[in-house]
């Protein structure tokens, strides 16, 4: 999906995202840490891009259910790819890639002529199947 990222509506977009992991029966564990993740980086988004000419600060998200996992692709209009900081123990701030990594089991970003992908994969396990 695609949409202006608002913080007003990052609460609805995590409800969709849970739904559909639900539906695709994937853990609760996996679920929350995939919102955690999704929110941090929609998060980003609203933080480290500028709006367009008409205020807006668009970016795509692709969640799919993938063999041993899930993955999330949040797509935005801006090209400087993340930056790992080492904050200060008291910073209120700059932790966000760091929490990412701990909670993904893979991460890589792409540059792309309209931005950036930031790809991430949590690993989840398979549902019991019901006879």
């Amino acid at each position: 999906m695609s949409f202006n990222v608002r913080a007003e509506d990052l609460g609805t977009v995590r409800s969709i995202i849970a739904t559909h992991l639900r539906w695709w029966r994937i853990d609760t564990g996996t679920v929350h840490r995939m919102l955690t993740v999704v929110n941090e980086l929609l998060a980003n988004v609203l933080q480290h891009t500028s709006a367009d000419a008409d205020g807006c600060r668009m970016a795509s998200l692709l969640l799919q259910k993938v063999p041993d996992g899930v993955t999330a692709i949040v797509r935005d209009q801006d090209p400087c790819p993340p930056v790992c900081m080492s904050p200060d123990l008291l910073a209120e701030e700059g932790r966000g890639l760091l929490m990412l990594r701990a909670l993904v089991d893979d991460t890589s970003v792409s540059v792309t002529p309209a931005g950036k992908d930031v790809w991430v994969f949590i690993e989840a396990p398979e549902p019991a199947k019901h006879f």
